[in-house]
């Protein structure tokens, strides 16, 4: 998880004046209360949440007008649809509470939140979560993370960066944990998180209830075909100057975590983690933009396959079933190129460069997957650049068709 962006909760919303409140569904929400719930809403949820059927609504505690309630609290929430080519079409519930720590109690002080969420999918899925967000020590401080419970069928192409296009498994696990990460912040700037650094953690059980009768899940070889407990420890170091987490423009953005499982940590697999995110954003003028982005994930050990870095999805190397490569090692390569078109429209050409490998040694250029494709973006609350985007993206083998909230990066 990373931090919510360091920005204004008082955007202005055209279509309303400057402390009016925005009608909603029947009730009226305070322009803070809306930005609010967006701008911290956490990452698991926002990527759930990618198309409300009706607008918040908030009620805000103890307050009357939109200057106190940025310093008060309240609850907003909203059914919302999605599709992507891993679950079908999707309906769901989210809602979240904010508020802010007895020690920070200013309007300036970052609200802290309590999330959940529900989904249940056409291919009869579903996943519920709750997650946190505490801002403490005037700031300083940001305790985040989150409880999850999911029963989600899944297609298993294999291990390795040779799968076929069709699936050589069906399962369907059931996922029960939480993670966490606490950090500090050590410098602060003028945009962004800045530099930050802390501890994090996570404990999951996970249970495979079913597989297809002969296949390789069912033979027991791979590591978690039998479930497990999978819990470890580690650190992490973030310097974010990026001007907006949800539509980026300019900045940039590294974060490196390494995290340790093993008998000490009650797990039953022993491996280390480590993941490298890198992106860098230029402003070309008119507010085009070019957007670059380098993943390094790295395993030593026995992970479970069902943890292991994989290529595809609608994050990166877009044209790909997510997961259909995965392995204990991945190296991504990503650029964008985003233009405005007209209103509230935009358009977006991407490209990537994947692959997985069992070691770092094992990387080839033979194994490197390509894809591209291009996307349209609309953006449902201007002000703070979030938006929603339909994207086409082409493999070598095989295209998918992705509708989701926020850039991929």
């Amino acid at each position: 998880m990373t931090g919510s962006p360091k920005q204004s909760f008082s955007g202005r919303r055209e279509l309303f004046g400057e402390s009016e409140p925005i009608p909603s569904g029947g009730c009226f929400l305070p322009k803070q209360a809306l930005s609010m719930s967006l701008l911290q809403l956490p990452a698991r949820l926002r990527n759930i949440a990618v198309f409300t059927l009706a607008l918040p609504c908030a009620t805000p505690a103890h307050s009357e007008d939109s200057t106190s309630t940025a310093a008060g609290n309240g609850f907003v929430g909203a059914p919302f649809a999605k599709y992507s080519p891993e679950t079908g079409f999707a309906g769901g519930v989210v809602g979240l509470y904010y508020f802010r720590l007895v020690t920070d109690t200013s309007a300036d002080s970052r609200p802290s939140n309590v999330s959940g969420g529900v989904t249940y999918t056409q291919k009869k899925q579903i996943s519920t979560g709750i997650d946190y967000d505490f801002y403490f020590g005037g700031g300083r401080y940001h305790w985040s993370g989150g409880f999850d419970y999911k029963k989600i069928p899944f297609d298993f192409y294999g291990v390795g960066d040779r799968s076929p296009k069709d699936p050589v498994d069906t399962y369907t696990p059931l996922w029960r944990g939480g993670d966490f990460e606490v950090t500090r912040n050590f410098i602060s700037t003028a945009r962004g998180e800045g530099l930050n650094a802390g501890v994090a953690g996570e404990v999951r059980d996970d249970r495979i209830l079913s597989s297809s009768p002969g296949g390789p899940l069912s033979a027991g070889t791979i590591p978690g075909s039998r479930g497990g407990l999978s819990s470890g420890f580690g650190f992490l170091v973030m310097d974010d100057t990026r001007d907006n987490t949800f539509s980026t423009l300019s900045g940039a953005y590294v974060k490196f975590k390494a995290m340790f499982y093993g008998s000490a940590t009650g797990s039953s697999f022993t491996f280390n983690r480590y993941d490298i995110d890198a992106r860098k954003f230029i402003t070309l003028g008119g507010r085009h933009t070019l957007a670059f982005q380098a993943i390094a994930e790295l395993a030593k050990g026995a992970e479970p396959f069902y943890t292991m870095a994989g290529l595809g999805g609608d994050v990166n190397t877009r044209g790909y079933f997510q997961g259909r490569f995965r392995d204990n090692d991945m190296l991504v390569l990503q650029a964008e190129y985003r233009v405005p078109l007209y209103w509230r429209f935009a358009f977006a050409a991407f490209g990537s460069a994947g692959e997985v490998a069992g070691s770092t040694g094992a990387f080839t250029l033979g194994g490197v997957k390509i894809s591209a494709g291009a996307g349209i973006r609309f953006l449902v609350v201007p002000q703070e650049r979030l938006g929603v985007r339909l994207d086409f993206g082409q493999g070598r083998d095989s295209s998918e068709i992705y509708f989701s909230i926020l850039e991929a990066f």
